[in-house]
């Protein structure tokens, strides 16, 4: 009887062993916030992030128009860059990562509308995306791409002249 207790003794003491302990030094991960699932997500389903989170954004807030109810177009711009230019949409967002989502019937015929045109921005950390609509005061377009870059406009002083076309 001695030798099962002991034989049971030990079998305990062997499980308790290689039982995994919890520390206050063990590391768990960071929170991760919409951008950096977004990165972590397969290139081809960033957009689908977008557009999932313009929806999300506009069912949460009424004043949000026009509503998108079909996409046309969902482009990833990529992280926005510290030397954008001065005066453009995306100067307050440097850091973030942004697309465009273009909404609208998917036709050759009809232009694009830039009321339906919406920059996504999804900041490091945050749990949602900032929504902003891409027309201006005057429903030009604001965010035609590629990201306009300070640097670019310095091209100026070597003789080459760059300019912005408004449909």
């Amino acid at each position: 009887m001695k030798r099962y207790v002991l034989a049971a003794g030990l079998a305990l003491a062997a499980a308790a062993c290689s039982q995994p302990t919890t520390s206050s030094t063990a590391t768990t991960a960071a929170p991760q916030g919409l951008m950096e699932r977004t990165l972590a997500a397969a290139p081809e389903m960033r957009p689908v992030a977008a557009t999932t989170a313009l929806m999300a954004y506009q069912a949460a807030h009424a004043d949000s128009t026009p509503k998108c109810t079909e996409i046309r177009e969902s482009a990833e711009r990529g992280i926005i860059p510290a030397d954008v230019a001065d005066g453009s949409i995306y100067k307050p967002f440097a850091g973030d990562l942004v697309f465009a989502v273009q909404c609208g019937p998917r036709l050759t015929t009809v232009r694009p509308d830039p009321q339906q045109h919406w920059l996504v921005v999804m900041a490091p950390g945050a749990a949602d995306a900032t929504v902003i609509s891409c027309a201006d005061a005057h429903a030009f377009d604001q965010c035609i791409g590629p990201i306009p870059r300070a640097t670019a406009t310095a091209s100026t002083a070597t003789g080459t002249t760059t300019a912005t076309t408004r449909p």
